[in-house]
């Protein structure tokens, strides 16, 4: 599945114009098109949609109008995926891109659900994948200012100082842990 639209400027140029952008991130229920209408009118630069499971987008008609609104003012737009194949996602980009500037691959979200689906942050592990992933997408949307992007953040715990040796080794292995 390919797609030829081709948009005038990209969501990296405007990175590159050197202004700060303000930027609204994927929120659960809460990114879909009223929302960003809202945020639009108090200048908002670039949003995203919230994640949305590829596979069942693709399977369903139900889900892709359910899921994926938008109109010719809700621009620029980025539309986050989960998924946990290569080919999955590329067609998944393909259907959005006519309407939407780039994708993003969740792979961040910790929630039980996605991770025991193979979504979200439990791609950290598998960063071969997420390489094909995004070369699948890149490879398969015609448009070459359509943007595919990924997310990673890492948090720090700070440790108390403790006295024990022990107990510190032991905050260790939970920072690890988690």
């Amino acid at each position: 599945m390919k797609t030829g639209s081709v948009n005038s400027s990209s969501i990296m140029d405007m990175f590159e114009q050197g202004k700060v952008l303000k930027v609204c991130a994927p929120m659960v229920r809460y990114s879909k098109l009223a929302f960003r209408s809202l945020v639009r009118k108090y200048n908002c630069d670039i949003c995203f949609t919230p994640m949305i499971v590829a596979t069942d987008f693709l399977r369903s008609v139900k889900a892709r109008d359910s899921e994926f609104t938008t109109n010719e003012r809700d621009r620029p737009l980025i539309v986050q995926f989960a998924a946990h194949d290569a080919q999955t996602l590329a067609d998944a980009a393909c259907v959005v891109a006519p309407f939407s500037d780039g994708v993003d691959l969740n792979c961040g979200c910790p929630q039980r659900w996605a991770m025991s689906a193979g979504y979200g942050a439990c791609l950290i592990n598998k960063p071969e994948l997420v390489k094909d992933m995004v070369r699948h997408v890149r490879n398969q949307v015609e448009n070459p200012k359509y943007t595919a992007s990924i997310k990673i953040s890492v948090v720090l715990k700070k440790l108390p100082h403790p006295q024990d040796p022990q107990q510190l080794e032991k905050d260790r292995g939970s920072v690890s842990e988690s």
